[in-house]
């Protein structure tokens, strides 16, 4: 007899099947099954309480654990830090938050640094509100284990990536400014100089963007260096160095990405 758990249960209840193979009478050879019994058994709070009861004491600690860590505060800031387009005071902040960290430990091994950095809106997950801001905020914003990842690319990705950011109508970057007309970029500038399609540029992003998501296919050919930083993980730092060193988090709209009035 074998014994088959259904794939779908519904609340209190679940299916077993017993398949039993059962041989006809020549014997054959094949062990066809030839017939399948169904049935449910229902679950209510009054069965097996002992059992819950134990499992409710031995995952307390880890919950209570869990949700310590979650509420802890780890910076205050002066305004709501929202989503929007062409940019926006979160966009502004994670982008800049990401590319200065990254930096950090890119220049750390490598002695180099990145020129800008981009992201996607999708990516981020959650908004910050005005105030306490907790460990648990940042893993709503960020609950995905994405990396950060500087990108080796020539001057025709990196004209291919913004043109793409400009007929989204604009992602979050940092150290990159351009103006949107009809979903087309122009004003094009990185770290301040104008662009050079000649040039060879390096960008961090994350590992998923790096390897084709949200459709960057062309991405997936750039040279690569994983920095071994999760996002979540550098936002936190910032958030607490700059609780320890007395600051509020704060960010602005500097039009680095803008629309062509």
């Amino acid at each position: 007899m074998q014994v088959f758990f259904s794939p779908t249960m519904t609340a209190g209840r679940f299916s077993i099947i017993l398949l039993f193979p059962l041989l006809a009478a020549a014997c054959s050879q094949s062990g066809k099954i030839t017939k399948v019994e169904t049935s449910q058994y229902a679950f209510r709070d009054t069965l097996n309480a002992s059992v819950d009861s134990i499992i409710e004491k031995t995952i307390q600690p880890y919950r209570d654990g869990m949700a310590g860590q979650m509420n802890e505060v780890i910076g205050t800031s002066d305004v709501a830090l929202t989503k929007g387009q062409p940019e926006s005071l979160l966009g502004n902040l994670f982008s800049d938050v990401c590319f200065n960290m990254a930096n950090e430990t890119y220049y750390a091994t490598s002695y180099l640094k990145a020129d800008f950095a981009f992201f996607n809106n999708g990516g981020i997950r959650a908004q910050l509100p005005k105030g306490k801001i907790t460990r648990g905020n940042i893993f709503e914003l960020m609950p995905f284990e994405n990396e950060l990842v500087v990108l080796s690319l020539t001057g025709s990705q990196v004209k291919k990536i913004i043109d793409y950011m400009a007929s989204k109508d604009g992602v979050p970057v940092s150290h990159l400014r351009f103006k949107i007309s009809n979903q087309l970029p122009s004003d094009i500038s990185i770290d301040g100089v104008p662009f050079d399609s000649t040039k060879e540029y390096k960008a961090i992003t994350s590992d998923y963007l790096a390897n084709g998501g949200d459709q960057y296919f062309f991405l997936t050919e750039a040279k690569k260096d994983y920095l071994n930083l999760k996002i979540r993980d550098a936002l936190i730092l910032y958030f607490q160095q700059q609780t320890k060193q007395g600051k509020t988090i704060t960010a602005n709209l500097d039009q680095r990405i803008s629309y062509v009035k």
